[in-house]
């Protein structure tokens, strides 16, 4: 039996043959696009998930991604059929000749700056998500404030982050270190982790979910804590861990009664799902 192709890895191994010539670059993307349409898993399921629920049939929204890494769901979502997808982010891993490659007219990657006004006018886009960038930013309050600048009235955000409450940090590989002040936390680190301490002081800005909270209500109408709806889809793809623990997660926060009991432990252990929403008036 053929190996199921996931489409994430298929676009990393073409983004390294970027400038190879000898590709046709829109059969290439045609082909990866008939794989997604007969059944080929894609890592970034969720997000992709959260943005066709909420834009449906509208190919042409506008949609942002603020802290792009290397474009991999700007590509997804091209892929998938929107045609304004754009990417922002503090460095250069995304190979944007791709998109001129794959003929995304629409499409467009910008480098910024930290803390730096984006290079689009007030109210341009529908959604704005972001993955695993939060938790890099110091300052938290001008994210969140560019980020209700550039939605339209009534658009959305998906943002996605681990919290200063996860026992587990990936970053440094380390249980708990993260609780502690930072003087502290160095000398842990400098101990126990992949990297110095003084480097992951000066890369990860781990918040509470409440503190996210509270900046992003200075700028939005609704701030709403979803993890839970992503941790009770079960999406092996993504979870790397034992399948059979997994399902007995599933199975225990489907539980009536107590069920949402087992969500909130579970979430506790997961990074945030955060949904933010700006009035429309």
């Amino acid at each position: 039996m053929s190996k199921i192709k996931v489409v994430d890895s298929l676009i990393k191994d073409l983004l390294k043959k970027i400038d190879d010539d000898t590709i046709d670059w829109v059969d290439e993307k045609q082909n990866l696009q008939s794989i997604m349409e007969n059944g080929g898993l894609v890592d970034r399921m969720w997000p992709v998930k959260l943005i066709e629920d909420y834009c449906e049939e509208n190919s042409a929204a506008k949609i942002l991604d603020y802290g792009c890494g290397s474009g991999i769901l700007n590509l997804l979502l091209l892929l998938k059929g929107y045609s304004n997808v754009h990417g922002v982010d503090v460095v250069e891993k995304f190979d944007s000749k791709i998109l001129e490659h794959m003929q995304f007219d629409n499409a467009s990657f910008k480098l910024i700056g930290e803390d730096e006004r984006l290079p689009f006018d007030d109210a341009t886009f529908d959604v704005i998500t972001s993955s695993l960038v939060l938790e890099h930013v110091e300052n938290v309050d001008f994210y969140y404030s560019e980020a209700s600048r550039l939605l339209k009235p009534g658009g959305v955000c998906f943002f996605n982050f681990p919290h200063r409450l996860k026992p587990y940090d990936s970053h440094s590989r380390c249980w708990f270190i993260h609780y502690f002040p930072k003087s502290i936390r160095k000398l842990l680190w400098d101990i126990f982790a992949r990297q110095d301490g003084d480097y992951l002081n000066n890369y990860l800005f781990l918040k509470t979910v409440s503190y996210h909270k509270r900046i992003a209500m200075k700028y939005f109408s609704h701030a709403e804590n979803r993890t839970g709806n992503r941790i009770k889809e079960i999406n092996f793809v993504n979870y790397k861990g034992s399948s059979k623990i997994r399902l007995i997660a599933s199975k225990l926060m489907g539980l009536k009664y107590v069920g949402n009991i087992f969500i909130k432990i579970f979430s506790l252990n997961a990074s945030v799902d955060l949904y933010l929403e700006k009035s429309s008036y």
